[in-house]
């Protein structure tokens, strides 16, 4: 039953790390790719080693796969790296520091124009019209303001 895994090459296993890798590049965010580093570097091992049992084969190429997926999660993926924009796609926080002055009255919560959208702001107590103010901090949907001092 297991004789055909005796006549197991380097070319089956960087045939096996091509096939991963194409299926990589149909968007698998990274699940297939450590299998693939995994079988092509265990195809080049066994390729430069020589004669190699297929136990042996068949664990250093999980040893690699796991390695390689292990790397990769920790260090390559786009997620863990940071951003020198981290506020480009939260609006709000674009905001912070930004200094204006009140057209309106805002008592506690209200609506500023800035730029072309209407924002909602938040205050502790009453701020009157021509009150100059800086954006103090901003959640998901608020911009948090106090008075300039």
């Amino acid at each position: 039953m297991w004789e055909w895994l005796n006549q197991l090459t380097h070319w089956h296993w960087i045939i096996l790390g091509l096939v991963l890798l194409i299926t990589e590049a149909f968007g698998a965010a990274g699940f297939f790719l450590g299998a693939a580093i995994g079988a092509l570097l265990t195809g080049i091992i066994v390729g430069l080693i020589g004669d190699v049992h297929w136990q042996v084969q068949v664990i250093l190429g999980a040893v690699l796969a796991s390695t390689a997926s292990v790397v990769y999660w920790r260090f390559f993926r786009a997620d863990l790296q940071t951003s020198d924009r981290p506020e480009l796609n939260h609006r709000t926080a674009q905001f912070i520091g930004r200094r204006f002055k009140l057209d309106t009255t805002i008592e506690f919560e209200g609506r500023v124009q800035l730029g072309d959208t209407f924002w909602k702001v938040r205050c502790n107590g009453v701020l009157e019209a021509g009150t100059h103010v800086v954006v103090g901090s901003a959640d998901e949907t608020s911009l948090f303001i106090k008075a300039l001092d």
